[in-house]
């Protein structure tokens, strides 16, 4: 894997999603929603079967890479709301025994993890509200009251649109970080589920609980294109830009 890029002394985040904490070296990554295709399937939406292990294969090769000594995966580790379905099952299992073995795994509840704990229930792992590693608060983001301690969540699925000179344009998923709110909102690691534009869609101001007063103005969007970080000016200019203010 290539070399991450540095946000502050503390994170470090790398191409595909994920943030080292690097005084705890604990790895976070947030919002695969395993189970997706056989949600999909219940709405009548057929995809291939292939999500998951596409997303092990990477969080596999993350941490071969960056070798953590834990790994959080911050809410939204399955898909399904209502129940558990036999995808979900099989999916959550297989992706839990494999990483497990690689590195000591904390799962954060999210908002699509009712029924999460009967099946981690089976394999020993533990699920929480919310975590701490080092000083750096871990949550999902759906839910809590905001703090003044630096803080990693996911929820938000954050995406921008870029635009060419000639009109096309294309979505893109990125992290989202506010050195004076001391956060950091992750990319979702789902190949299926969709992102929230962050940049024209203003509700995305209150799409967290979490989020300060001032919702993300301050809040600057970085990608990796091959790669290599793109740091991107902070929401509130990009939306001045777009004549959106």
């Amino acid at each position: 894997m290539s070399l991450g890029y540095k946000l502050n002394s503390s994170m470090e985040i790398f191409p595909g999603g994920a943030v080292l904490l690097r005084e705890s070296n604990t790895m976070v990554v947030a919002d695969l929603h395993l189970g997706c295709e056989a949600a999909l399937e219940h709405e009548g939406l057929s995809i291939p079967r292939v999500q998951t292990r596409i997303i092990e294969q990477c969080l596999v090769d993350m941490v071969a890479s960056v070798r953590p000594d834990m790994l959080v995966v911050a809410g939204d580790l399955k898909h399904n709301f209502s129940r558990n379905l036999v995808q979900e099952w099989q999916d959550v299992s297989r992706f839990v025994r494999r990483l497990s073995g690689l590195a000591p795994l904390v799962i954060v509840k999210g908002n699509h993890d009712n029924f999460l704990a009967s099946i981690l229930r089976e394999l020993g792992a533990p699920l929480v509200m919310e975590t701490d590693s080092g000083g750096i608060r871990i949550a999902h983001g759906h839910t809590g009251v905001p703090s003044a301690a630096p803080t990693v969540i996911g929820h938000l699925h954050p995406s921008i649109r870029l635009k060419d000179g000639v009109g096309a344009s294309v979505k893109d998923r990125c992290f989202l970080y506010s050195e004076r709110d001391r956060m950091l909102i992750l990319p979702a690691l789902s190949l299926v589920a969709s992102g929230l534009e962050v940049v024209e869609q203003l509700d995305s101001d209150r799409s967290s609980p979490l989020l300060p007063e001032e919702g993300l103005a301050d809040f600057v969007p970085i990608l990796f294109a091959e790669d290599r970080p793109l740091k991107f000016p902070a929401i509130r200019d990009l939306r001045t830009m777009r004549g959106l203010d």
